[in-house]
């Protein structure tokens, strides 16, 4: 009888783990904070000068592995914005919707690891 009691323990606590969802703070760990199309290169400057005073931005520094030197200024401006605003979105908690979305899919690529 204690073997069955130990044995439905377990049934019950890898149940309950599976359906689990991963949690962040209240959000849940499978969204993400990434830069809307079509705001101006100002806007992008102007978040990533205040961010990244704020959260660690090594990853979209020259030689990082989320800068891309090979893109042209608007579309590195907007894939630095999106490792910055995902950043800041993990760390604080706020996606900073003027310019910023949240998505439900994984936007890493390459070496460029979103949390």
């Amino acid at each position: 009888m204690e073997k069955i009691n130990i044995s439905l323990f377990l049934i019950c606590l890898l149940v309950g783990v599976a359906h689990s969802k991963p949690i962040i703070g209240d959000k849940q760990a499978l969204t993400w904070c990434i830069a809307q199309a079509k705001v101006p290169d100002y806007k992008f400057q102007a978040f990533l000068d205040f961010a990244c005073g704020i959260i660690d931005c090594t990853a979209i520094q020259p030689g990082g592995p989320c800068s891309f030197p090979d893109a042209g200024h608007s579309q590195q401006l907007q894939v630095r914005a999106d490792y910055a605003l995902n950043q800041y979105y993990k760390g604080k908690g706020t996606c900073n919707t003027d310019i910023g979305m949240i998505i439900t899919f994984n936007p890493s690529h390459g070496n460029c690891i979103f949390q």
